[in-house]
């Protein structure tokens, strides 16, 4: 992974999609481009450090493909936008699409954002026409700007969900805060006998204070079942369970892992605990793509989920991803481990699988987790990652 591609497998990250909810969205925006270009094939495709995710296209369902497989991955490297006559191309003349399905053109448009990252793109292909107008190509790139936008629009929203749990957390954590407290004056007057005492005073003031903590008492209570409401009114869909991330995990890795006779496994607790899935599915899904990509055909690759911590303030996320790949070299381990994320950058020893693993260091940091790795040449590769729960 060089710098460029670093760059571009974080902001999807940032931008945490889920490839699968993403295919609703975004279809009927690549059927419109099929019409406008009058071609068979349209598609939305983003991609990361090793994978083409394809999340609409008019052939229908959801797929993936080794990005260098990809036309896209040439896509990604234009400045506005990449037009081939394929059967012309001496790279992609005797590829199975044009010699075998009979595709003569492509068109692709980089995806971008203001910081100029390109993480996909919009492509059209046709097995009829072999160029396009000035026209259709306007509208296209409308249409790419377009996917840019909602995809801009999902990430704010996420944002201001994140900004609203924070805010409510905050309530709640001041909520009990006073209320214990306050709990404790309460009980102390009401278990005291104060008409015995001589300084008729303090009874007044004790007695005052009493009724302000039963006062703030019934405040928080108030504050803490409107939150509870809310919580329940505005849960986002992207809460996990074990169960349900596991179940993700198996739907989008398991095609890689086929591909290559990989047995993958996905275990996890059978804890029924729900948490924020933020930057899970990009982190975990780049520690299982590095795992296939540098594990043998016939090998394979597991991870497993589960809670740690003794009370709910310490507990966290553990994830283990074990390979039984080519492994890492002690140099590559310490080269990840680095503080200075440019001389990690600049190291040599970080090829392959450790150059990988840089992005998931910088996110896993940018989370309060923590990364450990044990590995040996030839030998796999086990890494274990604990977060806060969210």
């Amino acid at each position: 992974m060089n710098p460029k591609d670093f760059r571009r497998v974080k902001k999807l990250a940032e931008l945490d999609l889920d490839y699968q909810e993403l295919k609703e969205e975004l279809t009927p925006l690549s059927k419109l481009a099929a019409q406008i270009a009058g071609t068979e094939l349209s598609e939305v495709n983003f991609i990361d450090n090793f994978t083409q995710w394809t999340v609409a296209s008019t052939l229908g369902g959801f797929c993936q493909k080794p990005r260098e497989e990809a036309i896209c991955n040439y896509t990604i490297e234009e400045e506005k936008a990449l037009m081939i006559q394929l059967p012309r191309d001496p790279r992609f003349e005797n590829s199975t699409y044009v010699v075998d399905e009979g595709y003569k053109l492509y068109y692709g448009i980089p995806l971008k954002f203001d910081d100029n990252i390109a993480i996909g793109a919009l492509c059209v292909a046709g097995k009829s026409i072999e160029d396009l107008d000035d026209l259709q190509i306007k509208h296209l790139h409308l249409i790419a700007r377009q996917i840019v936008k909602q995809l801009e629009l999902r990430f704010e929203l996420k944002q201001a969900q994140d900004a609203v749990l924070k805010e409510r957390k905050l309530k709640r954590q001041l909520a009990h805060d006073v209320r214990s407290p306050l709990s404790g004056i309460s009980q102390l007057v009401q278990l005291t006998d104060l008409e015995d005492s001589p300084r008729r005073e303090l009874v007044q003031v004790i007695n005052l204070i009493a009724s302000s903590a039963e006062s703030v008492l019934s405040l928080t209570d108030e504050i803490l079942n409107e939150l509870l409401i809310e919580d329940e009114f505005n849960k986002s869909k992207s809460v996990f369970t074990f169960e349900s991330l596991g179940t993700k995990l198996r739907n989008l890795y398991k095609p890689q892992a086929e591909a290559k006779q990989i047995d993958f496994e996905v275990t996890y607790d059978s804890l029924k605990r729900e948490f924020t899935g933020k930057n899970l599915l990009p982190l975990i899904g780049n520690l299982v793509s590095n795992a296939i990509k540098f594990t043998h055909n016939g090998g394979r690759v597991s991870v497993h989920l589960s809670l740690t911590g003794l009370k709910p303030i310490d507990e966290k996320i553990n994830i283990r991803v074990e390979d039984t790949g080519v492994g890492m070299t002690s140099a590559q381990i310490e080269a990840i481990s680095m503080t200075d994320f440019r001389d990690r950058l600049q190291s040599s020893d970080t090829n392959g699988f450790g150059m990988g693993l840089l992005f998931v260091r910088e996110l896993i940091e940018d989370l309060g987790g923590d990364l450990e790795i044990s590995s040996q040449p030839n030998k796999g590769t086990q890494i274990t990652i604990a977060l806060p729960l969210i």
